[in-house]
């Protein structure tokens, strides 16, 4: 017997597979170029603390108009837990973060 994924079919649901990949390698080179390891006791809570501001930065998108594709949401998604990050002291270099003018316009109305 065959298993069909009738869930994989629907176009939603591989836009949403397609943005959590993103985010997860995002998150992976961010951690890296911090030199921080996947297996450090402090990334479960910093992604728990992550995703509560990047869903409150989802619906900014959307009351602000910016359409959260993969590249959107994996940019805010780092900028998220860099902010984070940074909050508990720990420097997060000049020019690491993904840039663009949405995005920095998002981060503005999340971080204000």
């Amino acid at each position: 017997m065959t298993a069909i994924d009738e869930w994989g079919r629907d176009p939603s649901v591989q836009l949403m597979r397609k943005v959590f990949k993103e985010m997860e390698s995002a998150q992976h080179t961010f951690l890296r170029q911090l030199d921080i390891s996947p297996y450090d006791l402090r990334t479960r809570r910093w992604r728990e603390q992550t995703r509560a501001l990047f869903e409150r930065a989802w619906g900014a998108a959307n009351r602000m108009g910016i359409t959260m594709d993969e590249a959107m949401a994996s940019a805010i998604y780092v900028h998220c837990l860099a902010k984070i990050i940074g909050s508990e002291g720990n420097e997060i270099p000049e020019g690491i973060l993904p840039e663009g003018k949405e995005v920095e316009r998002l981060a503005k109305e999340v971080f204000h």
